[in-house]
């Protein structure tokens, strides 16, 4: 069955909007009721057209009031559970703060000992690189001109002496030779030059 609308406005079924202007700590106002008071209603003619802008108030009944010890226990609780968990934040921010200064100590030992050891092992790049130098010098040295030492000198002038008498040796044996062959030929008995020989 079909249904008739008002010409006035259909209700949409929507909420009415919260307030504006809500401060960032609530502030809320308790009001105890007394039960003898009556409830007053407004009346207004120009209707919800301030809703936005209204303050925020609440009424507690004596019994709500007596809630709110509880209340006030659990929140004891709560604080002293943070409490709890700052402490023990405290105690873990200042155990990883002596772990950070033992790594970083440890880290600069290990900076150290290897500048220590770059250092080193330049020096001994820098030696190696003269050592090698400088038998490359002496090579080329040796190839370009060979200047003989008064010890080599010496020693070659007593190469040449033995040589020589070695010479003057094997001539005056040759030449003694040839004087008995003369002799041994002059002489009737050549068999007994050749046994001399």
């Amino acid at each position: 069955m079909p249904t008739v609308q008002s010409p006035i406005m259909p209700k949409s079924g929507r909420k009415p909007l919260q307030p504006k202007n809500i401060p960032a700590n609530q502030v809320t106002e308790i009001r105890i009721a007394n039960p003898d008071q009556q409830k007053w209603i407004e009346i207004r003619l120009v209707g919800d057209s301030d809703k936005e802008n209204r303050p925020v108030h609440t009424t507690c009944t004596p019994s709500k009031i007596s809630s709110m010890e509880p209340l006030e226990a659990s929140l004891a609780e709560e604080l002293g559970e943070v409490k709890k968990k700052l402490e023990r934040l405290r105690w873990d921010k200042e155990r990883t703060e002596k772990m950070l200064k033992e790594r970083d100590r440890v880290l600069d030992m290990q900076m150290k000992e290897l500048q220590s050891r770059g250092e080193i092992q330049k020096n001994l790049e820098i030696e190696v690189d003269r050592l090698y130098r400088l038998n490359e010098l002496k090579s080329y040295c040796m190839r370009i001109s060979p200047i003989r030492t008064l010890r080599e000198k010496e020693r070659e002038k007593k190469d040449c002496e033995v040589a020589q008498l070695e010479e003057q040796k094997s001539v005056d044996a040759e030449e003694s030779i040839d004087e008995e062959m003369s002799v041994c030929s002059s002489s009737a008995t050549p068999q007994l030059a050749i046994r001399n020989r």
